[in-house]
C-alpha cells in the first residue's frame, strides 16, 4: 500500500484541518497525535447541523415513478383516427403518384369541375366574410366621430 495518503492525511491533521490521525483510524490502530481525542469516542456521524437538529428520512420510494400505470396513457380513439389519417395520406399521396405517371386513369365519363365558379365564388365568400367582420369595428369608430 502507498504511504502518500499517510502523509497527506498527517498534513492536515498537524494543520488541525482535521481533529485526529485519519490513517490509524483506517488502519484500526491508536492515534499518533498528542491531545486528539481518542478514536472510540468520535460521534458515528459527524454533522455541519446544530446539535439536536433532526434531519428527515430519506424517502424509500421514488415519488414520480408509478411502476403500474403508463407515464402517457393516450386513448384508443386518438391511435386509431391517427391511424387512419396516416393511411388516407400515403394513400392518397400514393395514388397521386400513379396518377402523375399515367398508371391509373379516370374513366371518361369523370368531369372535372370548373374552375372559374369556384375562384368566383370564393372571391364572393371572402368579400361576405370581410364585410361582416369589418361592421362592427365601423359602428364603433361611428361613435367617436364628431358630429356637426
Amino acid at each position: 500500500m502507498s504511504s502518500d495518503w499517510i502523509l497527506a492525511m498527517d498534513s492536515l491533521a498537524s494543520g488541525g484541518v482535521i481533529d485526529f490521525d485519519a490513517p490509524a483510524y483506517l488502519l484500526d490502530q491508536p492515534a499518533r497525535y498528542v491531545g486528539h481525542p481518542p478514536l472510540e469516542k468520535l460521534p458515528n456521524e459527524i454533522s455541519l447541523l446544530p446539535e439536536g437538529t433532526k434531519m428527515k428520512e430519506q424517502p424509500k420510494q421514488d415519488g414520480f415513478h408509478h411502476p403500474d400505470e403508463g407515464m402517457v396513457q393516450t386513448p384508443a380513439w386518438k391511435k386509431w383516427t391517427f391511424g387512419a389519417l396516416l393511411t388516407a395520406i400515403v394513400g392518397g399521396t400514393i395514388g397521386a403518384i400513379l396518377f402523375k405517371k399515367g398508371k391509373i386513369k379516370l374513366p371518361k365519363n369523370i368531369k372535372m369541375p370548373d374552375m372559374t365558379k369556384l375562384k368566383n365564388t370564393m372571391k364572393n365568400f371572402a368579400q361576405t366574410t370581410w364585410t361582416y367582420i369589418k361592421k362592427p369595428f365601423v359602428w364603433i369608430g361611428s361613435k367617436f366621430k364628431k358630429k356637426p
